[in-house]
């Protein structure tokens, strides 16, 4: 099966056999879906006798771009009754939970059944869920880490344009980059940790999961978690599966 996931930056391309090991790859959401299917690694996507592919993501525009480009194709697209039967939650109004955090939040309930798991997905946004009880109980959506340096840099006329190093950065910047660098990293260090701390005040036992593009080198900031690289991937397969594996 061929998933093709559409985020607010990045669109991640995947081919998976068995619903656990994923071939992906991320390309621009802003290339036209023509452009893309044209490109050499990704003949799989593009060949006549290509298998079936599965939709999904949370930019309208890109996604009616893309059932346009595969009008030929045999695509699916997620069922939200499924999830809704699947992951209990009073989100309101319930459409408007995002696709990522519903592929997420799917994977944690039915990987770990029996387990409460707090969900952090750091992308051009962060949220931050909470799964307990069988119940998505609710989550907390930060601006991501890219979108807030480049708003400090937008929004003033001085501060320069920085790219973060990987955490952890010194506690005190001593020139104005690594002042922004220091101040960036440590502010999600503790919104991450302090939405922990909260949360488990309603689930003492909740596992940490950590995915998303900046995942990987915030995860040993996050003590205790587990970095979970294609928990995006394997929600979205299970949804289109409905919930049962071949």
């Amino acid at each position: 099966m061929i998933l093709i996931s559409v985020g607010n930056t990045r669109t991640l391309l995947a081919r998976t056999r068995d619903g656990v090991h994923f071939d992906s790859v991320s390309v621009a959401t802003s290339l036209p879906p023509a452009e893309i299917l044209q490109q050499p690694g990704l003949t799989w996507l593009s060949a006549p006798n290509r298998e079936p592919i599965a939709l999904g993501g949370v930019v309208p525009t890109a996604l009616a771009a893309w059932r346009e480009a595969l009008a030929t194709a045999e695509v699916r697209e997620p069922d939200p009754g499924f999830f809704r039967r699947a992951v209990p939650h009073d989100y309101h109004p319930p459409e408007s939970l995002g696709f990522d955090r519903r592929c997420c939040l799917l994977a944690a309930a039915m990987d770990f059944p029996g387990h409460d798991s707090i969900v952090i997905d750091m992308g051009t946004a962060i949220t931050i869920d909470l799964l307990a009880g069988g119940h998505f109980r609710g989550g907390r959506i930060l601006p991501g880490i890219a979108m807030s340096l480049r708003g400090l840099h937008e929004g003033t006329a001085l501060l320069p344009e920085v790219v973060l190093n990987t955490p952890p950065a010194e506690m005190l910047g001593n020139d104005t980059s690594s002042a922004i660098q220091a101040g960036v990293i440590h502010l999600f260090a503790d919104a991450l940790r302090g939405a922990i701390t909260d949360y488990r005040q309603s689930s003492p036992q909740a596992q940490i999961l950590i995915t998303g593009g900046d995942a990987e080198c915030w995860q040993p900031s996050i003590p205790g978690s587990f970095y979970q690289p294609h928990l995006l991937l394997r929600g979205f397969y299970l949804w289109i599966q409905g919930g049962v594996l071949p």
